[in-house]
């Protein structure tokens, strides 16, 4: 497998980076930070998804893109990874987004493969193997040469080749057999520990099968007397159903008669309170006629209060209207009088005014009446006002007494009234009377009311007679006797209660029987139980015998597999080894816990220079990932070193490089990534990762396309 191109967008500090890989040795250069690591983790997002990806998910798109990125379609505007690569002379090439993918083959439009899982699927069917494998294999990191020297140990040395080459999992089987080999161990203990004994168990049942049949023999005792005394107790249930029939129909008749009588006595004696009734009323009615009627009956004397009752109010009527015509004269006489009394009063007042004027005037002077000169008439006229005054104060006094006279009311009109006040006690007394007569015709009525309530109230009494013989005939045919009565109901109640209390006695004994029998039940199944456990932990011994011996031929297939590896390791190791020292050294042997040492004409060097230990641990690491490779059967083309010279001296990095340039011969892409510039002239390819502060973003820049660049400058 080759890579051809890589383009990035929006992945992590790569807004829009495009990689082209050519055959040979290509250096990807940059300072620590540049994004050169990225571009390893893209490849393998492309190949393998997300499982690929350092840390989270989310944290993968670049936060701060470019607006010129930005503003380009949808497409654009997301992370997106593209890989061509070579394999078996087919060129492949993969889009892949978060969120999907694609698979195409050769220049073909329509893809393969769509979707992340299906293409990664895909992937690993074409290059036959997984993600973790393809690490391996094909990626060098600089821990993975630390190992493999001396610096962490021979056991350390061993873990790492043995994990790399996916042995490791066997110590993780083995570990997890040892888990359940101690877990099954853990339980046998407990099992043999509460096992106890099965002679134990068949003396408790021999004891409990005694006891159950003892219960038992005690309930069907039981049993047989709460049978006899059911048998018994129905006998008398029979006879106390009809008795209690009886008493039933007994008491309904004997209430019936009760009522019956009861009615009789109130029948009797509301016909004896009607007799005294009628008596009082009849004795009411003689006392009160006797004073009002005379020798008259009661129609009659009615009849003459009532024609006195009329006559006495036209009486008062007549002796009324006289009184108020007499009444209107005299008022009509009174308001005369009083009218000539005023018409005096007022020519009084009038003439006194004159004469006041007169008193006023001159002699000479003018009338004040007629407004003519009163000359010598002057004394005459004062003296004609004293004159006329003084007549009509006269007049004014007879007026006065007149009035006074006729003021009083009149003899006729006193005398009229009281003839009157006679008449009305005169009608009071007749209307009294003609009350306290229909009072009487009240009683009268009242003792026809009385007489035919007597005669309803007999009747009914005669029916009731009637009824109340049959009742009583009724009764004394039921021939109930209370006293047989309660004497059969307590032989009933004893043998109810002694049905009871064999019922009691039984479900007692029977749940007895149930506990005996549970306890039976319950020592079988601790029996079978105890068998089961037996099998139980039998099968523990055996399964703990069985993981015993799995963990044995664990150990030694471990040891089987480190003795099989070694021998390939330390063949391509020599291989490799012979190749890059020309021949100087032609083999390597490896001891068990995988410490190598160089062979110089069969003889093991026990101490070499420091190039030549970086030598041999590149060997080492290249002959770990050729095994890797033939055991995914593929072509080992590819070869990927991650900051493998960051414990190298410069010669060392030297040595390296001259190594890695024979390796050409063998591989026929090696790609090393680092952030060291003096191995520029070192390789036959150069792609140099730039990080652009200001902007947050990586540039990537191919050492081909400059001195291309620079050319055409030189030209113009």
């Amino acid at each position: 497998m080759k890579l051809r191109n890589l383009t990035l967008n929006l992945f992590r500090q790569h807004a829009s980076t495009t990689v082209h890989f050519p055959d040979g040795l290509v250096g990807v250069i940059g300072s620590n930070g540049a994004g050169k690591t990225t571009i390893v983790e893209a490849i393998g997002f492309a190949l393998f998804g997300s499982r690929a990806l350092r840390g989270r998910v989310e944290d993968v798109r670049t936060r701060n893109a470019p607006a010129k990125a930005a503003a380009r379609g949808k497409k654009e505007q997301d992370l997106r990874v593209e890989l061509s690569l070579e394999h078996e002379g087919v060129l492949f090439r993969i889009e892949r987004t978060l969120s999907g993918a694609e698979l195409f083959v050769g220049g073909e439009p329509q893809p393969v493969a769509a979707g992340n899982r299906e293409v990664t699927a895909r992937i690993g069917t074409i290059v036959g193997m997984s993600h973790e494998e393809f690490v391996a294999t094909y990626c060098t990191e600089q821990k993975g040469l630390e190992f493999l020297s001396g610096k962490k140990g021979a056991t350390e040395r061993e873990k790492f080749i043995l994990r790399m080459m996916g042995y490791d999992r066997l110590e993780e089987v083995q570990d997890l057999l040892r888990e359940d080999r101690k877990e099954k161990r853990s339980v046998l203990s407990g099992f043999e520990a509460s096992l106890g004994t099965r002679e134990e168990l068949e003396k408790r049942l021999i004891a409990e099968v005694e006891e159950q049949a003892a219960i038992r023999a005690k309930h069907d005792e039981a049993s047989g007397g709460l049978q006899k005394a059911e048998q018994e107790f129905g006998v008398l249930r029979e006879r106390m159903l009809k008795l209690e029939d009886l008493k039933a129909r007994f008491a309904r008749e004997r209430e019936g008669v009760q009522a019956l009588t009861v009615r009789k006595d109130e029948r009797e004696k509301r016909i004896r309170g009607l007799a005294d009734t009628r008596a009082l009323t009849e004795e009411q009615l003689a006392r009160a006629l006797k004073p009002l009627a005379g020798d008259l009956n009661l129609d009659e004397a009615i009849a003459v209060s009532k024609r006195r009752v009329f006559e006495r109010r036209e009486s008062l009527a007549r002796l009324g209207e006289k009184a108020r015509a007499q009444e209107l004269e005299w008022r009509e006489s009174a308001s005369k009088a009083r009218a000539e009394r005023d018409a005096a009063s007022a020519q009084l007042e009038q003439i006194r005014s004159r004469a006041k004027k007169a008193q006023g005037l001159k002699a000479g002077g003018d009338c004040p009446t007629c407004g003519q000169s009163l000359g010598d008439s002057f004394a005459q006229v004062r003296a004609h006002f004293k004159a006329e005054e003084t007549k009509l104060k006269d007049a004014l006094t007879q007026r006065e007494q007149a009035l006074t006279a006729v003021s009083a009311a009149p003899e006729g009109l006193q005398k009229l009234a009281s003839e009157q006040q006679e008449a009305e006690q005169s009608l009071k007394s007749a209307e009294a009377k003609l009350q306290e007569l229909s009072a009487c015709l009240q009683l009268q009525a009242r003792q026809g009311e009385i007489s035919q309530e007597q005669q309803s109230v007999s009747a009914d009494l005669a029916l009731v007679d009637e009824n109340l013989g049959r009742a009583q005939e009724r009764l004394a045919e039921l021939r109930f006797s209370e006293e047989a009565y309660l004497k059969e109901k307590g032989g009933h109640d004893a043998a109810q209660r002694l049905v009871e209390v064999q019922r009691l006695q039984r479900v007692r004994l029977e749940g007895e029987v149930n506990t005996k029998e549970a306890l039976v039940q319950r020592t079988k199944a601790d029996i079978v139980k105890f068998d089961e456990r037996c099998l139980d932990v039998e099968r523990l011994r055996r399964d703990v015998r069985i993981f015993d011996e799995c963990d044995r031929i664990m150990t030694e297939f471990r040891k089987f597999v480190n003795s099989s590896i070694r021998p390939r390791m330390s063949e391509l190791a020599s291989e490799y080894l012979a190749d890059l020292t020309d021949g100087r050294y032609s083999a390597v042997e490896l001891a068990e816990d995988f410490t190598p040492t160089v062979v110089e004409d069969g003889e093991a060097k026990r101490v070499i220079s420091g190039g030549e230990e970086d030598i041999l641990n590149l060997c080492m690491r290249i002959s770990l990932s050729h095994m890797l490779a033939e055991r995914a059967g593929q072509n080992f083309s590819l070869l990927m070193l991650d900051e493998v010279f960051g414990s190298l001296d410069e010669g060392r990095r030297g040595n390296v490089l001259s190594l890695l340039e024979k390796l050409r011969k063998r591989f026929e892409q090696i790609i090393i990534i680092t952030h060291l510039d003096d191995i520029k002239d070192g390789v036959q390819h150069l792609i140099q990762v730039e990080y652009d502060e200001s902007s947050g973003m990586a540039h990537v820049g191919h050492a081909e396309e400059n001195m291309l660049d620079l050319a055409m400058a030189l030209n113009v």
